[in-house]
């Protein structure tokens, strides 16, 4: 694992497919704009960023709905003003880094964007820089997962309040071990938004983002929940049959967790960084203070 940030690739700035040469696969081809027709009028900001985005010429897909896409920008205006920076974990091809970055300027705050693959990130990065070019800049690329940027980034640089927006490993251990990373900086985090706490599939994949949640922030955890919802009677809530993947009916999509009032439970508090993540730059004392 990488753990160091990259350098945005402008050689992908010509061309029509950056996919292609990426080599970031596109499944289904969903595009969350598709249907954003019903949510237009509601916020003019959403309405610009949605008709940025549409001016973007390349291929892509998106994994999120577009109701949670309306929802993230709905969170992160009411909460201007408290957060200096958003941390996407799993980018993907780029949906939500999108909507974030369309809020950066008018909330002023920046962007650091978090995954394990490389590819990804030149991808999303791209798909930003063509929609939102004065908001490039403020955007770094982050290639390693959520401990290693405890470790690189959170704990040395030790500023600000950022909000973190999961949506990477959908497994139960990873998640555990993703928000496990973060309790180390919780004085720095104002708030958590997982995605895909819907999500379940086959015992290979252990899709239970909420249990997660729940693993480590108690049984009683306080959230917003926010974009889709599904029916009992959408095909969507059986499994489909690629991945074995399907939603839970009734289930929203996110959940906004607020630093403020949730607490971790998760791990004790006499474990250290360095004990649970292995040696590195890290220090060795319990660098988690009350906020």
């Amino acid at each position: 694992m990488p753990g160091c940030f990259i350098e945005p690739d402008s050689s992908l700035a010509g061309l029509e497919s950056p996919h292609l040469k990426l080599g970031v696969p596109i499944h289904s081809g969903y595009q969350a704009l598709s249907e954003v027709a019903p949510f237009r009028g509601p916020s003019r900001i959403f309405d610009a960023i949605a008709d940025r985005l549409a001016t973007i010429d390349m291929p892509y897909e998106d994994q999120c709905s577009i109701d949670y896409y309306f929802d993230l920008v709905r969170v992160l205006r009411d909460l201007n003003g408290e957060y200096d920076r958003v941390v996407e974990v799993g980018v993907y091809m780029g949906g939500a880094s999108g909507m974030i970055a369309g809020c950066a300027e008018r909330f002023d705050f920046d962007i650091d964007l978090v995954d394990i693959r490389a590819n990804n990130l030149q991808f999303s990065h791209e798909r930003i820089r063509r929609a939102f070019p004065e908001v490039a800049e403020r955007v770094r690329l982050f290639h390693g997962d959520v401990p290693s940027y405890v470790r690189e980034v959170m704990l040395k640089e030790r500023a600000g309040r950022s909000i973190v927006h999961h949506d990477g490993a959908h497994a139960f251990n990873p998640v555990v071990s993703d928000l496990t990373a973060l309790s180390f900086v919780r004085q720095h985090i104002h708030t958590i938004i997982a995605q895909d706490t819907h999500l379940r599939g086959t015992l290979d994949n252990m899709n239970f983002v909420d249990l997660a949640l729940n693993a480590v922030f108690g049984p009683d955890f306080n959230y917003m929940p926010i974009g889709k919802v599904y029916d009992a009677n959408d095909n969507r809530t059986a499994p489909n049959p690629y991945q074995g993947n399907y939603f839970l009916p009734g289930v929203a999509e996110g959940m906004v967790l607020p630093m403020a009032v949730n607490s971790f439970h998760y791990p004790h508090p006499s474990m250290i960084f360095e004990g649970l993540f292995g040696p590195g730059d890290a220090p060795k004392e319990d660098v988690r203070v009350a906020a």
